[in-house]
């Protein structure tokens, strides 16, 4: 167990055990023992028993939502004649805070059912209720009432009924002034061990991750096409991912439609496809507002990730970005007070320990901040990930970079080589320290021209309006970015928002897309979001994907091929570019041909095997 995890555990403990000191002295409901003696009672009843660990702290904890500071905003149980009886829902606050904090299912199952166990004992058992308090018949009422025949059937299904029964009956037996009882802090050692037992794993989109036990880190090369690996290794210049392919793992595996960048890096932080966490392009238009807006930050990423969950159990993450676009939307949920970093090569000249977890950045790398437009802003991002390494200030690493040189140079070119060569000796310096490394791709990459070296491009919006009338079409090419240098905004794959009121039947537009050379597969958005697992409410009316040798624009005015300069164009998004490798440092037991493998696998792979 890593050190920053047991430390998060006990930290944890304390805090919770301080909320239950703090405001356990108060009085339980108008009986004759304090909450905290409440509390206590009812854990030294399941300690008389010989209950297991996660039954005593069930059963201690079975009324921390009344503790925690959230308590104060659930709605009070007052009866008519102005007694206040306490919070109503405070089991389920305490199920949903316990569970947040990570502790088992079992003890959360345990706090969340104490009013479930009453009101199903009321049902099946008269002499219960007459044996009720006062105050537990009244604050029944509150709770739902007694259980019907229906729901007394439903919870006799429930494996952990008995556990849930018990905790229940020593909670009404937990009323005495003078009992004798263990203090509280004897059960917080109870409570670090198995917090850290439950805390072996944590869950997202039902998939689980086991924390890291040594240095672990994922690297995502930005425009990582499997030409790129087969060329290096056979002119021998990245030796350390040749070594992965060679007595490693290694695979080819397909990311995330659309193949561009927003999309696969959530995709990768989430282990999801964008269905899921709801980013499906750096760029698209708001059907309400017909407002085209650039995704720049984290307000449309739909539940947690990855990165989130491992800081919230304790593990230190550095979520390193090249640019500085992508560093906003990663750093979801990250704790920079207690340790977690993350800032882009971009503008590493502008970090702060408020904002990055790390200020002075160029001066503590000790190279000046690079170009966007350069190779150096993806090696400044992967020596920076070494670094810290190096001074053991972080456990769970995601360095993420640029495609400027593969948007630029081709697969054996000496500027690829030269690329590529230093990025793999940034990875070999990764594995001489001891982490475990796993490298993939966001999307692969194409040339886009004719055989002249001039850009096949067909601008789909300007084909449309002119067939069907000004203003009929909108079409949105998702690649467009700050980065326009690289690619012109113009990517394989575009949604098409059309003008409905012109009634021109959908797929009459289908076919005569179909009718381009360029296209490849024209799809309403319906029908594309269920074949590509894309969030449908972000899709556009069609979606069309160009053929391996061409891109889709919108109008000619919106695409600059000046910024080409004399570069062949190279780009991605569609089905051409979907493979990429996936690799890791060190060999896996599940042979690599037995499953479909995504990239967004990759966190499965450096933390599962």
């Amino acid at each position: 167990m890593l050190p920053s995890v047991e430390r998060h555990a006990h930290e944890c403990v304390q805090q919770l055990f301080q909320f239950i000191d703090a405001q356990g002295q108060g009085d339980y409901l108008g009986e004759k023992v304090s909450q905290l003696q409440h509390s206590l009672q009812t854990a030294q009843r399941a300690v008389d028993a010989g209950a297991d660990d996660d039954t005593i702290l069930g059963a201690l904890l079975h009324d921390v939502g009344r503790f925690i500071p959230e308590a104060e905003r659930m709605p009070k149980m007052i009866a008519a004649n102005g007694i206040y009886y306490g919070r109503q829902s405070h089991e389920i606050l305490g199920e949903r805070y316990l569970r947040g904090l990570g502790f088992s299912e079992t003890i959360c199952q345990l706090v969340g059912a104490h009013v479930m166990a009453k009101r199903y004992l009321t049902a099946v058992d008269k002499t219960y209720y007459d044996g009720l308090s006062a105050s537990s018949k009244l604050t029944l009422k509150y709770q739902g009432g007694t259980f019907n025949e229906e729901q007394v059937r439903d919870a006799q299904k429930d494996p952990l009924l008995e556990a849930k029964l018990a905790v229940r009956r020593w909670d009404d037996m937990a009323k005495l002034p003078n009992m004798d009882t263990l203090p509280l802090h004897y059960y917080e050692r109870m409570a670090v061990k198995s917090l850290l037992k439950s805390r072996s794993v944590i869950e997202l989109h039902g998939r689980q991750y086991k924390l890291p036990e040594r240095p672990t880190v994922a690297i995502c090369i930005d425009g990582f096409d499997p030409e790129y690996l087969d060329q290096g290794i056979a002119d021998g210049i990245i030796p350390n991912m040749a070594s992965f392919v060679k007595s490693g793992f290694s695979t080819i595996a397909n990311c995330a439609m659309p193949s561009f960048t927003n999309p696969n890096n959530c995709s990768i932080i989430t282990g999801a496809p964008t269905a899921k966490h709801g980013i499906a392009g750096n760029f698209f238009l708001d059907r309400d507002t017909r407002e085209e807006h650039m995704v720049l930050d984290d307000s449309l990423l739909r539940g947690s990730t990855i990165l989130e969950q491992m800081s919230n159990r304790g593990v230190r993450v550095a979520a390193i970005t090249a640019k500085d676009k992508l560093r906003a939307l990663i750093n979801h949920g990250l704790n920079f007070e207690r340790g977690d970093v993350s800032f882009s090569a971009q503008y590493a000249d502008k970090c702060t320990v408020e904002a990055n977890g790390k200020a002075d950045v160029v001066k503590w790398l000790g190279r000046p901040a690079p170009d966007q437009y350069s190779g150096e802003l993806s090696l400044f991002a992967l020596e920076a990930g070494v670094k810290l390494l190096e001074e053991g200030n972080a456990d769970l690493f995601y360095l993420t970079l640029s495609d400027y040189i593969q948007h630029k140079y081709a697969p054996g070119s000496k500027e690829a080589n030269d690329f590529l060569a230093a990025i793999d000796r940034c990875i070999g310096r990764l594995v001489e320290l001891d982490a475990v490394v796993a490298v993939t791709g966001d999307h692969g990459m194409s040339d886009k021209c004719h055989e002249d070296g001039t850009p096949n491009v067909l601008f789909l919006e300007e084909e449309l309006n002119q067939k069907y009338g000004k203003d009929f079409s909108r079409v949105i090419c998702p690649i467009t970015d700050p980065f326009v240098r690289h690619h012109g905004a113009l990517g394989s794959f575009v949604r098409v928002y059309l003008d409905e009121k012109r009634g021109v039947p959908v797929q009459e537009v289908l076919e005569y897309i179909r009718s381009f050379s360029q296209v490849q597969l024209a799809l309403e958005g319906e029908a594309a979001a269920e074949k590509f697992e894309m969030p449908l409410d972000r899709e556009g009316d069609v979606v069309v994907i160009s053929e391996k040798n061409a891109v889709i624009g919108s109008r000619p005015e919106e695409h600059p091929f000046d910024n080409l300069k004399g570069h062949r164009l190279r780009s991605h998004g569609g089905l051409s570019e979907q493979q990429i490798p996936l690799l890791r440092s060190l060999p896996i037991k599940e042979p690599a041909g037995d499953r479909q493998w995504r990239n967004y696998d990759i966190f499965d792979v450096a933390l599962n095997y």
